[in-house]
């Protein structure tokens, strides 16, 4: 047990200190993108459709976004967000997210089952923290499933703990990567579909809230 929470501590103390340099880097980077993006759109609207030039500008808005995008995550990852707990269902962030994905393009070829039971206590929780929490996971299920395939959002009630349960029939996560998927910027994914925040996020609000975040393969 003493072993596990000492654990615990570095884990947590190496996402502290990762996060101040991410957000100070974050800082510095927004302002000069925020420029680019600005004169990069004035120019696009300036540039008439058949001219050559067209199509760079058009990748080169979408690229200084996509740069926006992460820097955007840098920033909530360093952030030391506050918690605001109100009593709830946990039913409700896990129904209202999962809900909003069903209808996304990612969802083609994909079966999604969502069992919540009936039966659970009120917790004192962030909603729209926990909502991203669902976010990040479901996102990744999605990134890792292969149509067709499935994936399962369950919540139960397990002892004195409420427990939200994510499954898909994706490949699994290789043995010598359990370990890392809650670091920062450990990702398998390609750059343009992740940047390695959203489980080390998604950690983080859950280490928060007092609870407990765990994977299998």
């Amino acid at each position: 047990k003493l072993r596990e929470k000492q654990d615990q501590l570095i884990e947590a103390e190496k996402l502290a200190s990762i996060g101040k340099l991410a957000a100070g880097i974050a800082h510095e980077i927004n302002n000069p993108l925020t420029s680019v993006l600005t004169f990069s759109n004035l120019m696009l609207e300036q540039c008439p459709p058949d001219d050559p030039r067209h199509g760079r500008l058009k990748l080169m808005v979408k690229e200084t976004d996509r740069a926006r995008t992460i820097v955007r995550q840098l920033l909530n990852f360093g952030r030391e967000s506050v918690l605001k707990p109100v009593k709830i269902n946990i039913n409700q962030p896990v129904t209202e997210i999962t809900e909003s994905l069903i209808a996304q393009e990612a969802f083609k070829g994909l079966e999604l089952s969502l069992n919540c039971a009936d039966d659970l206590p009120e917790v004192y929780a962030d909603p729209a923290q926990l909502g991203q929490v669902v976010l990040n996971i479901l996102l990744n299920a999605i990134h890792a499933t292969t149509p067709p395939g499935r994936i399962d959002v369950q919540t139960r009630l397990a002892g004195k703990n409420v427990e939200i349960l994510f499954s898909d029939t994706g490949k699994g996560i290789p043995a010598e990567n359990l370990h890392k998927i809650f670091d920062p910027f450990f990702t398998t994914k390609s750059a343009s579909k992740g940047t390695g925040l959203g489980l080390a996020v998604s950690y983080g609000i859950i280490k928060k809230h007092g609870g407990d975040i765990d994977v299998q393969s």
